[in-house]
């Protein structure tokens, strides 16, 4: 009877090591802040890592598709439900993620007869004063959030890197293009830490380069911004702007 505390804690401990595992390839997310707003942005071998939740937050995922999609559909349920039982100005990332879905990830992973959600995931949100708001989510529902930008990655050593680095730039200040030029030169520099730090056969089949990872990968990419066009606070990255960004890296 004594032993089962303990036996908890290594199946617990194992969790961790497992679901590490199986994020160690998952490739950077990063979100800074504009002068007209916030960027969230990645490049993947597929799309699925940048969405739009309600009409002031986005989601950036890294981890196993199936488990992105299903948190996804969770937060969209929870988000519009917020939304139609009380307000759209209630509808907040931190509701979401304190009394939504950082308790149902704590559940699930202390749970050591179910199968943990191999998932981080990136909410970054543009609040009614235009200020931008930025949280990160563990697997085990461990969620903090930042004022300047942040980023999500499978190696925790790399997302690590990626944050010490995003705190050093005024990137509220830069325009559109200048802070995707700046982060694209962050996520294409956090790889070389990747492949120091993880020597794993399939590191040959990533892009070796920026340019190399506009060709082969798709860039998934939305801004939130009150200086649009249209009504919409969210729209993704236009064609052009990712063909000035590539121009801006030959």
């Amino acid at each position: 009877m004594f032993e089962e505390p303990y036996r908890w804690m290594e199946a617990v401990s194992t969790r961790h090591n497992y679901v590490q595992e199986k994020l160690k390839l998952g490739q950077p997310v990063l979100s800074v802040p504009y002068n007209e707003g916030l960027l969230i942005f990645g490049f993947a071998p597929q799309p699925g890592k940048i969405y739009e939740i309600y009409d002031r937050i986005a989601l950036g995922g890294v981890g196993h598709p199936a488990d992105v999609e299903r948190l996804r559909m969770n937060l969209l349920d929870m988000a519009h439900l917020e939304g139609f039982n009380r307000s759209a100005q209630d509808v907040t990332s931190a509701r979401l993620l304190q009394f939504g879905i950082a308790p149902a990830l704590k559940q699930n992973f202390e749970e050591i007869q179910r199968a943990p959600y191999i998932i981080r995931l990136l909410l970054v949100e543009l609040n009614e004063q235009g200020k931008p708001s930025f949280f990160r989510m563990n697997y085990d529902g461990h969620w903090e959030t930042f004022k300047n930008g942040t980023a999500i990655a499978g190696n925790e050593k790399v997302m690590d890197w990626l944050q010490t680095e995003i705190q050093k730039q005024p990137f509220a200040t830069y325009s559109l293009d200048k802070a995707l030029q700046e982060a694209a030169k962050l996520w294409d520099e956090s790889r070389k830490i990747k492949s120091d730090d993880d020597e794993d056969e399939n590191d040959d089949d990533l892009p070796a380069s920026l340019q190399e990872a506009f060709d082969q990968w798709y860039l998934e990419g939305a801004v939130l911004t009150e200086k649009s066009t249209s009504k919409a606070i969210y729209r993704p990255i236009s064609e052009e702007e990712i063909n000035r960004l590539k121009s801006s890296t030959d």
